[in-house]
């Protein structure tokens, strides 16, 4: 049993006053010792009206205390992790995506408050003017924005952070429980679309530019970056040297989301990369498999726990006041047929 206001207690103090009060009353006396005869008990029963006045008072101070009936269970909750996504808007992400990209339903809270999105630039590579099928860059907008849509309708706590990358990392969003603001800032990956890809081998890379913003605003224990990219880019072995110390050494799960052919039909340099930090590719054609990679990331990265958590406070007060109501007609009862005797 816990008490939600147990301040009120402090007004036990007062008990001890009337019974201050009744031994400094004075006292009649009696000329001869043989009038007090039969009077045996006489002092418990006058003071019986008194202890059952003392008894009320008390369970009435705590039924005001509030007393309520603790009911815990154990139940399975999700760690919180720290999630940056590097999405690729080099040049190359801008060529034709096979299949259809799926509509994302609006979502009344995801979207409140938020206003439209501008209309998406539909320009490829070959005719930046006149094209407007799917892009790879598409495809990867499409799937960050529902890999934040689950993360938010799941609300277990995570973080998640947005850089987009082509020659350089660009910081899009940090860090933040915020995930409305990163849903907004994930419609606009696909802005700026141009330039070569650079994996690391001139520093900084995303790898780099996501360790240091761990480093920097990183509070949870599983850290994970996924990278969505189509993966065309070399990278030294000096650069995968110090790009798998840069992981290992602040414990960083590395996952590569391939979009497009090239890393749907060959084994490029990131691929093997990933697999040598114990990383995983998912080499994606379609938007199902795309989906279905980020889904299976968010499941292979979940660390179940289990915790104690309060569901449910039994008010117990009405008991105490009851009580309390009984013993005060009880000391009322008492000293009306004491007096009267």
């Amino acid at each position: 049993m816990v008490l939600a206001h147990p301040f009120w207690l402090l007004l036990l103090i007062l008990i001890p006053v009337p019974w201050l009060m009744l031994r400094r009353k004075g006292f009649l006396g009696h000329s001869n010792v043989r009038l007090t005869a039969g009077m045996t008990g006489s002092t418990i029963l006058y003071r019986l009206p008194l202890a059952f006045l003392s008894i009320s008072f008390a369970l009435l101070v705590v039924s005001l205390a509030q007393p309520q009936r603790l009911h815990v269970e154990s139940e399975q909750t999700i760690k919180a992790r720290d999630i940056m996504i590097a999405v690729d808007i080099s040049g190359s992400m801008g060529s034709p995506f096979d299949g259809e990209i799926p509509k994302l339903e609006p979502d009344p809270e995801l979207d409140k408050a938020l206003p439209p999105a501008p209309p998406q630039k539909r320009r490829g590579p070959e005719n930046p003017n006149e094209f407007r099928g799917n892009r790879r860059i598409d495809a990867a907008q499409w799937a960050v924005l529902s890999f934040i849509r689950d993360r938010w309708k799941a609300n277990a706590g995570d973080r998640v952070g947005i850089i987009v990358f082509d020659s350089a990392p660009y910081y899009s969003w940090p860090l933040t429980h915020d995930l409305r603001q990163i849903y907004r800032k994930g419609q606009f990956v696909e802005e700026g679309l141009g330039g070569g890809t650079n994996f690391g081998d001139s520093k900084p890379g995303p790898i780099d530019a996501a360790a240091d913003h761990f480093d920097e605003l990183g509070k949870a224990t599983t850290k994970v970056l996924i990278m969505v990219t189509d993966g065309e880019d070399n990278i030294s072995e000096m650069t995968k040297s110090r790009l798998k110390s840069v992981l290992q050494s602040r414990g960083i799960s590395f996952y590569v989301v391939g979009v497009g052919q090239t890393l749907a039909q060959r084994d490029v340099d990131i691929i093997r990369f990933a697999e040598d930090v114990g990383g995983k590719v998912f080499r994606v054609e379609n938007t199902t498999e795309l989906e279905a990679g980020f889904k299976t990331i968010d499941k292979m990265e979940r660390t179940v726990i289990s915790v104690t958590v309060s569901n449910r406070h039994e008010e117990m007060f009405f008991y105490f006041a009851g009580a309390a109501l009984i013993f005060l007609l009880l000391g009322l009862v008492a000293a009306a047929l004491i007096l009267n005797e």
